[in-house]
């Protein structure tokens, strides 16, 4: 089959396809991808032996490869060189997020993934509308990390963490900001037009908001409120809204001059 053509006669070339594998060992080097993974390369990706394929371990590095074989232990894959570059943000971002329902959680996880959050710890508040998810359902949140990662071309998978009992108090050097739009709150855009912190955490509340008393609770152990603007945000949406303003403001989404 011919190549397709772009404009002005130039060929499209087609993305290459990703899997991933936690233990690659380096360059010359060869790996079996688990059940999922050999699924989604041969069934989903529907690779071949000989097609060309990228490895990422999960923890930020990625490889050139080739798929070399397809038996009953796995796709084999053979680690080419090591791929330059970055698709991750420099800044650290941890989204304490209100448990809630399945379905609002794994499209917190999903996009957060593709905004660049990179860490995700659910946490059960007083107004939360469901309790903590099963071991089934925390296997479940994992695989949406994974997949969005895979999709939108990050090297590394954001840690998804069982539910805590509250959201702790932050560390030194961290700039804490609990989304409230409540009276008191300041606009987000004067938190991050402050010069770059150590890291940001970022605390949203149930359906419901945050009970008086954790509110209280969390402004006295350092967090600040923080407003995203007018209009009510659902609970799923607050995160990621605010996570894609402070990366756009302080790392790689938008500017990659701001990066490093």
């Amino acid at each position: 089959m011919p190549p397709r053509l772009a404009p002005r006669g130039g060929v499209v070339t087609e993305r290459v396809r990703r899997v991933h594998h936690p233990g690659v060992a380096g360059s010359g080097t060869e790996v079996v991808l688990d059940p999922e993974e050999t699924h989604h390369a041969t069934h989903v990706l529907r690779l071949r032996p000989g097609d060309p394929v990228s490895v990422f371990d999960g923890k930020g590095r990625e490889w050139g490869a080739v798929l070399l074989a397809v038996g009953r232990a796995g796709a084999t894959v053979r680690i080419a060189s090591e791929l330059p570059g970055r698709a991750d943000p420099v800044l650290g971002v941890t989204l304490f997020q209100a448990v809630c329902r399945p379905e609002r959680m794994e499209w917190v996880i999903q996009k957060g993934t593709e905004v660049g959050i990179d860490a995700i710890r659910p946490f059960l508040a007083g107004r939360s509308e469901a309790g903590s998810p099963s071991g089934e359902r925390l296997r479940r949140y994992l695989r949406v990390a994974l997949e969005a990662a895979k999709q939108c071309g990050r090297r590394s998978v954001p840690v998804v963490a069982e539910p805590i009992e509250a959201v702790p108090p932050p560390p030194e050097g961290a700039c804490a900001l609990l989304l409230d739009a409540g009276p008191g709150s300041r606009p987000l855009g004067e938190y991050i037009s402050a010069p770059r912190p150590a890291e940001v955490w970022l605390a949203v509340g149930p359906e419901g908001g945050f009970e008086a008393e954790e509110t209280a609770f969390l402004v006295a152990s350092g967090w600040h409120r923080a407003s995203l603007g007018p209009r009510t945000l659902r609970t799923e949406t607050a995160g990621v809204v605010a996570a894609a303003l402070v990366l756009h403001a302080w790392d790689d989404l938008g500017s990659a001059s701001r990066a490093g």
